[in-house]
Formats: C-alpha cells, sequence, structure tokens
C-alpha cells in the first residue's frame, strides 16, 4: 500500500483498471445485474435507465472519492485519509457484509427461479 502511495496518475489508473477487470467479485455483479436487466419485462427504455442507474452505483466507490478530491480543498486530503484509514481497518467485515449479501441475492434469486 506504501507503494501506492507514490503511484503517479496514469500508474493509478493502471492499477484501477487491471483490479477491476483481475477482481472475479467485478465479473459476478456485473453479469448477474446485466442478466437481472436483460431477462426483466422491462421495456427497452427502462432496461437502458436500469443499465446506467447500474454503471452509475458501480461506479460509486470511484466517484464519491473524486468528487472529495476535486471538490474538497485541502480538506480533502484529510477526509480521504480518515476513510482509508478506517476502510484498511474495517476491511474484512466490509468484505463478509459485501459477501453475505450477494450470497442472499443470488441464493433468493436461484430460489425464486425454482418456485416460479
Amino acid at each position: 500500500m506504501g507503494a501506492v502511495d507514490r503511484f503517479t496518475p496514469v500508474k493509478s489508473a493502471g492499477l484501477a483498471v487491471a483490479l477491476a477487470v483481475a477482481n472475479p467479485k467485478n465479473l459476478v455483479l456485473a453479469v448477474g445485474s446485466a442478466v437481472s436487466i436483460a431477462a426483466s419485462g422491462a421495456s427497452t427504455g427502462g432496461k437502458t435507465v436500469a443499465a446506467v442507474l447500474m454503471v452509475l452505483i458501480a461506479s460509486l466507490c470511484t466517484l464519491l472519492p473524486l468528487g472529495v478530491y476535486l471538490l474538497g480543498g485541502r480538506r480533502s486530503q484529510t477526509v480521504l485519509g480518515e476513510w482509508r484509514t478506517w476502510m484498511a481497518r474495517h476491511n474484512a467485515a466490509i468484505m463478509t457484509t459485501l459477501l453475505v449479501v450477494l450470497g442472499a441475492k443470488y441464493v433468493g434469486d436461484a430460489i425464486s427461479g425454482l418456485a416460479g
């Protein structure tokens, strides 16, 4: 993590792309969401809105810190540093919660598919 702090913007962008592509959790979320949207009975416009919302929500983890950095001035470094420290300290709880929620969603979808 210490080396990442010294990355240039280009290296940071490259790392972000590599981590997004290499992370199986991202692939499962993207494919699962796309399949759910495609299989829905919504109109083409409804599916388009759902896809745009999916991308927007998926991008929040990037857009929110970027917004804080761009709009927060000098205070943004302190705020982002506190967020980073908190997330590093609670990483196991964050990942456990995320995986439990995703697991419950997919189990619920499977049961619903089998029942209907």
